[in-house]
């Protein structure tokens, strides 16, 4: 891919927007506009510097997946392997069915008891 020179597409313009103006060389607007282009230069310098190339980002990224993969596999083998373990210190349960069940022959035993009881 190659780069536009935006530099000549700017002088350009600049040279067209004198002529229909009719600014001479001299004037202080043109003075204005390469203070612009000073400091338009300056900033795209300190975003070159600071800003990391794509291709970085695109190794960032690509290491970013492989660590997440990684740690996907990792933690489903850990699942895996704590599943596999027994409980320890885990008591039996009791089914709902069972335990109502319980109740209702328990309240049955105490409404018994307590008629034969009088």
């Amino acid at each position: 891919m190659e780069a536009r020179n935006f530099e000549d597409e700017f002088e350009q313009a600049v040279a067209e927007w004198r002529s229909r103006y009719r600014l001479a060389e001299d004037d202080a607007v043109l003075l204005l506009v390469e203070l612009f282009r000073l400091h338009q230069r300056h900033w795209d310098e300190i975003r070159r510097r600071e800003l990391p190339s794509f291709e970085q980002f695109r190794s960032d990224i690509a290491k970013l997946s492989e660590a997440a993969k990684t740690f996907q596999k990792d933690s489903a083998a850990l699942l895996e392997a704590l599943r596999s373990q027994p409980r320890r210190g885990a008591r039996p349960r009791v089914s709902l069915s069972v335990a109502t069940l319980a109740t209702i022959l328990a309240l049955l035993a105490g409404f018994l008891i307590g008629k034969a009881l009088p």
